[in-house]
């Protein structure tokens, strides 16, 4: 792949010594540069000092992705020692009762435009950047070398490809994987169906967050909303909760969600899945619950979705502490939404509590997994933040 030199703004210089892994377009210097097809590109000043080599995207808003901030090439050789990198921080994390997980987690890893899964070896990638799709023989190469999976499948995600101007890809690349997957979460069994489902298939960023809910579940009647595929639910399950509701409005998910219940249940006397809008159903029932845990969708994308989002998320978690126990429980609260900040939330929650005439305690804040790791200098990689209450 040519290596092509892109020019910072005069004005702009002062990027150089900040060390986060995006230059945005308005920083370009188009002039300077010249034409520049996407691709692998060393990144200079205005007065031609070498600032990173990494991706370049001209029809991105997020036009250069750092991948390294020495001169060297984006080669076999990179991949090779970017991906053990990663895997030698999950060798060191990864309990061995867990074989789903997150191997390379894009900015986090250093590896911009690039996302790896793991189920129980089979392996589902994301390609988030025209400049990684080009690469993708070098990285396959690599991965197989490291990770040496049963096979490989590529999922990416569609509105991520649309934002930045490129096909979005859901095909085998390697091997041949089962149309069903099964995998363990600290020691409790999933059954995953990667090409259809969201994401790459499952939410493994929840996993420390369900295994902390997990502990609070024995004898309890628990509430999985916004459920998916039952990943909090299955949990509970697993730790010998009373009773699980799980309230899904996809119906494909409630099937999943059914398959993941059975595994972890000896019997289905022990759950209900309801195919149902989360919060109509919390405004509906009748029922407390002495666990409720809500993990809503992405409702503030941008900042500008942040005040109608508010007002949501307060309506869902309002709705959750009313159905809390009068003798006191636990709320679980998660924002997937990059734009809402963990003060921003806890703010929400607040609101909430006074609407529903409820008293919580803080009990723990938390966010994504130990495999889903967040560079210092990049801070939007901290999407997902949990609240843990006590309310009474």
């Amino acid at each position: 792949m040519t290596e092509n030199i892109l020019f910072l703004k005069n004005n702009k210089s002062g990027l150089a010594t900040s060390k986060h892994p995006w230059i945005f377009d308005g920083a370009i210097d188009l002039r300077k540069s010249g034409h520049i097809d996407p691709g692998v590109v060393h990144l200079h000043t205005a007065d031609g000092r070498f600032v990173a080599v990494g991706t370049y995207n001209p029809k991105s808003a997020i036009a250069f992705r750092a991948l390294d901030i020495s001169p060297g090439k984006i080669d076999l050789d990179f991949f090779l020692q970017r991906l053990a990198t990663a895997k030698s921080l999950r060798d060191s994390i990864i309990d061995p009762n867990t074989n789903g997980f997150r191997w390379v987690n894009s900015e986090g890893d250093q590896i911009p435009g690039l996302t790896v899964d793991t189920y129980a070896g089979h392996l589902v990638v994301q390609v988030g950047t025209p400049a990684m799709d080009t690469l993708s023989p070098v990285w396959l190469e690599a991965a197989k070398q490291v990770f040496h999976p049963r096979s490989v499948t590529r999922k990416d995600s569609q509105s991520i490809a649309n934002r930045e101007h490129m096909p979005g890809v859901s095909d085998v690349l390697w091997g041949s994987p089962p149309d069903i997957i099964d995998f363990k979460e600290a020691g409790i069994r999933f059954q995953a169906s990667v090409l259809p489902g969201q994401k790459t298939g499952f939410f493994f960023d929840q996993r420390e967050n369900r295994t902390r809910v997990a502990r609070l579940a024995a004898n309890k009647h628990v509430f999985d909303g916004y459920a998916y595929t039952g990943g909090f639910g299955a949990h509970a399950l697993g730790a010998g909760a009373a009773f699980v509701t799980a309230v899904e409005s996809s119906g494909p998910a409630c099937e999943m969600i059914a398959r993941n219940y059975g595994l972890n249940s000896d019997t289905i006397q022990q759950y209900e899945i309801v195919n149902q809008d989360c919060v109509r159903y919390l405004k509906q029932t009748d029922r407390f619950f002495d666990v409720i845990v809500l993990d809503p969708p992405a409702l503030a994308k941008r900042r500008h979705h942040l005040p109608k989002a508010g007002r949501l998320y307060r309506e869902i978690f309002a709705s959750g502490m009313r159905r809390i126990t009068g003798e006191g429980g636990f709320l679980c609260a998660c924002s997937c939404s990059a734009a809402v900040e963990s003060s921003t939330l806890l703010e929400i929650l607040r609101q909430a509590a006074s609407e529903a005439g409820r008293v919580a305690q803080i009990i723990h804040l938390g966010g994504a997994g130990a495999d889903h790791p967040i560079q210092i200098h990049h801070p939007e990689g901290e999407y997902l933040k949990s609240v843990l209450l006590r309310v009474i």
